[in-house]
C-alpha cells in the first residue's frame, strides 16, 4: 500500500512591484502550482505558514498535476493545510513555520 502524501496545489511565489518612489519591492502571491511553474517562478512558500516547500509530481506524465509539500514535517503538523494537522485529535493549533521563506 503506498503511503499517503501531502499534496497542495496553491502556494505562494515571489515577485517584485514597482514601489512609488522608484525602485521595486518583493511581495508574495497565491498561485496554482502548474501556474507558478509556467510563469517561471523560483521561490516559493506555504500559503498558510509560511514554511518552505517542495515541487513534486512535475513530470510532465499525462494525468500528473504538480504540486508543493513540505519540506519540514514539523511545519506540515502544525500548518493549517498540513495533512497531519488535519488528521490529528489532540486538540493542536495552527501556527506559522519556525523557520519562515522571507
Amino acid at each position: 500500500m503506498a503511503a499517503e502524501r501531502e499534496k497542495m496545489y496553491e502556494c505562494e511565489v515571489k515577485r517584485r512591484r514597482v514601489k512609488v518612489g522608484g525602485g521595486y519591492e518583493p511581495f508574495w502571491k497565491v498561485k496554482n502550482v502548474a501556474v507558478a511553474m509556467s510563469d517561471s517562478d523560483t521561490e516559493y512558500r506555504c500559503k498558510d505558514c509560511q514554511g518552505p516547500v517542495k515541487i513534486l509530481g512535475r513530470t510532465g506524465r499525462p494525468g500528473t498535476v504538480p504540486y508543493v509539500e513540505h519540506t519540514s514535517a514539523i511545519d506540515g503538523e502544525f500548518c493549517i493545510n498540513g495533512m497531519n494537522f488535519r488528521k490529528a485529535t489532540d486538540g493542536r493549533e495552527a501556527r506559522l513555520s519556525e523557520h519562515p521563506v522571507r
